[in-house]
């Protein structure tokens, strides 16, 4: 699955990966930049449905409302054996480039979080590009990150233990609700989980070069067609709202945990960051994740890794939210 002339010819998917990779290719399956956005968004419920068979059993899962005008957004909560009431909570944003994906397509993640952790979480259904472009996907999750909050009771959650965090798009926005909290007034929350996220509309980065070419499930290609769908006014894309790499005070932050894949375009906005992050005072718990590509932590059916990778973003979170 390598290409002569990458800059890393060392990095190699891990066996359990390359059999992901050669599963994938043998589909030949059209680029999601090749179909309208709504046809892309379903198809992506319908790709994933493998990877989520066979989700491990919580003690509860129940799909909620939230009252945060101008809309109600849909939730849905993740209870697992054991968890104490008015204990901590996760708040879960999905990835999909904020145009794909959806709270089914990341049913097993929220699952395998709520298992591992043995905290709530509560996965939120925001709104999707480009029906809704940006600051509307970000507007929901703020809204929905304080609605919780403030009916934490509804949850079973302690308003003061609750943390943010996602994947890929879902990390992007993460970073920006703690962002806005933090200029907006709060609430203040305890711990952020950032999961190889996309931090920039920067697509000249080694890392895009080495991994972005669609072999590696993530191309180049896709992330412009992503970033052209939620942040189509280019004149936004400084915004470190849409792009916090831009941001210049990332201050004031709670403890953040990030991560990046090796085999991923988006490698360097998370190694771009970190620095960044770490210059401003925050503090950072960075992982590299060796052999795996983009998206790996949805396939536990298939990667051990996977779970790996979970249980080490759950202990984070466990600790912080003690």
């Amino acid at each position: 699955f390598r290409r002569a002339g990458r800059s890393e010819m060392a990095a190699a998917p891990v066996p359990e990966m390359a059999e992901i990779l050669k599963l994938v290719a043998e589909q030949d399956l059209p680029p999601w930049e090749t179909y309208p956005h709504a046809e892309a968004r379903r198809l992506s419920i319908e790709r994933n449905a493998y990877w989520n068979e066979g989700n491990p059993p919580v003690a509860r899962v129940e799909d909620l409302l939230l009252d945060t005008p101008p809309r109600r957004v849909p939730v849905r909560l993740y209870v697992p054996e054991g968890a104490p009431a008015n204990g901590p909570a996760i708040i879960y944003l999905h990835g999909g480039g904020w145009v794909i994906c959806s709270l089914d397509t990341h049913d097993g993640v929220c699952r395998r979080l709520a298992n591992a952790s043995g905290m709530r979480v509560i996965s939120i259904d925001y709104v999707m590009a480009p029906e809704h472009p940006f600051p509307e996907p970000l507007d929901d999750c703020v809204n929905a990150v304080r609605a919780i909050h403030a009916e934490a009771w509804r949850f079973g959650a302690d308003p003061e233990r609750l943390a943010v965090g996602g994947d890929s798009a879902g990390a992007n926005l993460s970073l920006a609700v703690l962002l806005r909290l933090r200029d907006e007034g709060g609430p203040k929350l305890k711990a952020a989980a950032l999961i190889y996220g996309v931090y920039a509309d920067d697509h000249g980065t080694q890392s895009h070069q080495d991994w972005g070419d669609g072999d590696y499930l993530l191309s180049t290609a896709t992330m412009k067609w992503f970033w052209d769908a939620y942040v189509p006014d280019r004149a936004d894309r400084t915004n470190p709202y849409a792009a916090p790499l831009h941001a210049r005070d990332l201050s004031g932050l709670p403890p953040l945990y990030l991560s990046a894949a090796e085999l991923d375009p988006l490698k360097d906005d998370t190694v771009a960051i970190v620095p960044k992050l770490e210059a401003a005072g925050v503090s950072v718990d960075y992982h590299l994740w060796e052999g795996v590509t983009h998206a790996c932590i949805m396939f536990s059916r298939m990667l051990p890794q996977a779970d790996g990778q979970i249980t080490e973003i759950a202990a984070f979170l466990k600790e912080r939210l003690a």
